[in-house]
């Protein structure tokens, strides 16, 4: 009886139903092939070879080398011995020439070393004290009636030099006679000429550029001393309306002698200028003469100066200062 619990006891097993049977194939039986006949060949004939002529026997090789081949078998004449040669005699020689140059080199060694010695004891050696000798004996001076003159202190002698005011320079020469006078508003080439005639030199060329505010020029310059020539293009105004058509600068490099009209020397230092009385000015830097920039208001050409101490050198410029 089946158990009503279980889910699967009404179920029959499952039986596959059975595969239908192939049936076979037959095979055919194949008809055999007829072979066809093979045709014979004829046979070659062979071609009868040329005899080889019989050559020359080789012979077997010896134990001798080819090259030695040719060469007689009597045993060659002993070799005579050189006269000159006496057994070793070059090695001989050679030792003896490398012996005197050491005998030489030894020498010469001894040689400085003596020399060596010789010149450190005549350094040790303290030099003799001097022989004194009898003073000399002093005539007395015997009072004569004709007075003898005093020599009197010679003037120093006058040098050429230039000397810078508000309206421009002078040249003086060795007398201090005045030979050339530039004027600011003058025109460069005399002044370069008594220029070079005072220092014995031509000048070197070089130029300073322009910008908005300022006009371009060229520079002539000697050691220690230098000329501003205004360089004016196309599109600046004429000379006439320049304020400071030329203009000059020189510093303590300069070997003539240059006086100003402020007192100011190349050989000062700050503390000396500063002492002059500059309208303004600290550390290094002074000016003097600020109230002559006046070209603006009354055409006027009048310069003051810059000054600049660094160190020992002392530069002076002469110029227009616009506004200050």
């Amino acid at each position: 009886m089946s158990d009503p619990n279980d889910p699967f006891a009404d179920f029959e097993p499952y039986e596959p139903p059975e595969k239908p049977g192939r049936a076979k194939r037959e095979k055919t039986p194949r008809e055999p092939r007829e072979k066809a006949p093979r045709e014979q060949r004829e046979p070659r004939e062979k071609k009868p070879r040329a005899s080889r002529e019989p050559g020359p026997k080789r012979e077997k090789a010896s134990g001798m080398p080819p090259v030695m081949a040719g060469w007689p078998d009597e045993p060659l004449a002993p070799r005579l011995a050189d006269q000159n040669d006496d057994g070793g005699g070059g090695d001989r020689r050679l030792l003896v020439i490398l012996s005197s140059i050491a005998g030489l080199l030894v020498v010469a060694v001894v040689v400085v070393f003596v020399i060596y010695l010789t010149q450190q004891s005549q350094r040790q050696e303290p030099a003799a004290d001097p022989v004194p000798t009898a003073p000399a004996t002093q005539s007395i001076p015997q009072p004569s009636d004709t007075p003898v003159p005093s020599e009197s202190p010679s003037a120093p002698a006058a040098t050429s030099g230039v000397a810078v005011t508000a309206d421009g320079f002078t040249i003086a020469d060795a007398s201090g006679s005045t030979v050339f006078t530039h004027a600011w508003a003058d025109d460069a080439a005399p002044a370069v000429a008594a220029l070079t005639e005072l220092f014995g030199a031509a000048p070197t060329e070089d130029f300073q550029n322009g910008d908005a505010e300022n006009y371009a020029y060229k520079i002539y310059a000697w050691e220690g001393f230098r000329l501003y020539d205004v360089f004016l293009s196309e599109g600046n105004r004429p000379r006439a309306e320049v304020p400071a058509p030329t203009f000059i600068s020189y510093d303590s490099d300069i070997d003539v002698p240059v006086t100003d009209d402020f007192g100011v020397e190349l050989d000062m230092s700050a503390d000396e200028v500063a002492a002059l009385g500059p309208d303004s000015g600290q550390g290094g830097s002074f000016v003097f003469g600020s109230d002559r920039n006046t070209f603006y208001q009354d055409g006027q050409r009048r310069f003051g100066a810059a000054v600049t101490v660094e160190g020992s050198k002392v530069t002076v410029t002469y110029t227009f200062r616009a506004g200050r």
